[in-house]
């Protein structure tokens, strides 16, 4: 196992981070919903490291599809290869 992960973002995952920035500055501030932004990027970021750390993904019956939790968003990825894809980012109900 590659102890350091290349990390893509999909492109599901791209328009859910600017549905989540859009969301919140329409119901706050934009500058909050891109301090926001900035706070998950850099957990996304941190799946380089170590991405098996976090659980088995709820959502996925694969030992390889992983949920982050952050701030009650669940970023889901999956590890492939030498690879993390983030797969989708949303808000835990």
């Amino acid at each position: 196992m590659p102890d350091h992960f290349k990390v893509e973002i999909t492109t599901v995952a791209k328009f859910d981070l600017l549905a989540i920035v859009e969301y919140i500055t329409q119901n706050d501030a934009l500058s909050k919903a891109l301090i926001f932004l900035d706070e998950l990027e850099n957990k996304i970021t941190s799946l380089s490291q170590m991405p098996y750390r976090c659980r088995k993904s709820f959502y996925h019956d694969d030992e390889n599809i992983r949920d982050l939790i952050y701030k009650g968003y669940t970023i889901v990825f999956e590890v492939s290869g030498d690879t993390v894809f983030v797969l989708s980012v949303f808000r835990q109900q």
